[in-house]
């Protein structure tokens, strides 16, 4: 048994019908060359207006039905940093237009080609934490009734939106053990205003979790540093990768996501290996 599950995000994006089934066909080229197990292909506000028939038409969905390996589905990535609305919106219409949205796309694939997990993201916060946190179990009840183990994950996010800070994703996670959950180690060390005793402490508690943990989306970052920085990257004060993944990083079910580096494969690599390293340090 492969010691850690790992996937990539390739960040590709359709310039063109045929140029998009050829990023697509050389993105699972590199993924099994190089022993991925998933690969994670985003859905962004621009390819969803486009679409969903036009960017995974018939022969799109015949390239992931032929690939050897899984894939995830990252939902609307930026939806903090938009107009658009999220599942985590307080009030009920805009929360309602969020989840229209994700069924029309889990119906799309769930009869053409099945993601094997769907990972979605907060909204802006306007109000109190604690409204956004009761919206946010209201949708994934909803979600939970209309597709009964459905296979999704909320992400953590930046700055001021909705579980941009990880005490309050320990608080969702502390009040719905059903929730799944994919922690971006960079958007969670800053949380804390980058500090890494408080960081420690926070990922300590988070073991609670681990059979939550969906994803891990790696990360490496420092004080006074971007938040996403590919984790071969040596950096000073950078992120205690060997603890966190003693941590929280050693549950056969977690997925080990590398979203940094996009496709380059010598990079991939690279990451591959510095995270083996902290698995085995």
């Amino acid at each position: 048994m492969k010691p850690l599950r790992l996937g990539f995000n390739p960040r590709i994006a359709p310039e063109s019908r045929r140029r998009f089934h050829q990023r697509l066909r050389h993105v699972v080229e590199v993924a099994v060359h190089l022993e991925f197990d998933v690969v994670e292909l985003g859905l962004s506000t621009t390819m969803h207006e486009l679409g969903l028939t036009t960017i995974f038409d018939p022969h799109a969905i015949e390239i992931l039905d032929d690939a050897p390996l899984r894939f995830h589905l990252n939902l609307f990535a930026d939806a903090a940093m938009t107009e658009r609305s999220a599942i985590t919106d307080v009030t009920s219409y805009s929360r309602s237009v969020a989840l229209r949205q994700i069924v029309q796309i889990v119906e799309f694939f769930e009869h053409r080609h099945a993601m094997e997990m769907y990972v979605v993201h907060p909204g802006r916060r306007v109000t109190h934490e604690a409204a956004h946190l009761e919206a946010l179990r209201e949708s994934m009840r909803t979600l939970h009734n209309l597709f009964p183990g459905l296979p999704i994950a909320i992400a953590n996010a930046s700055g001021e939106a909705v579980l941009g800070r990880i005490d309050s994703v320990l608080n969702a996670l502390d009040s719905a053990r059903h929730f799944r959950f994919a922690l971006h180690t960079g958007f969670a060390f800053h949380s804390v205003d980058a500090n890494h005793l408080a960081f420690e402490a926070r990922m300590d508690y988070l073991r609670r979790f681990v059979d939550q943990i969906a994803e891990i989306r790696w990360h490496n970052t420092a004080p006074g540093t971007r938040p996403s920085v590919p984790l071969h990257r040596s950096l000073e004060d950078g992120l205690d990768l060997a603890m966190l993944m003693r941590t929280v990083g050693r549950n056969p079910g977690t997925l080990h996501m590398i979203e940094t580096v996009g496709l380059d494969p010598p990079a991939l690599v690279r990451e591959v290996r510095t995270l083996h390293r902290a698995l085995n340090a």
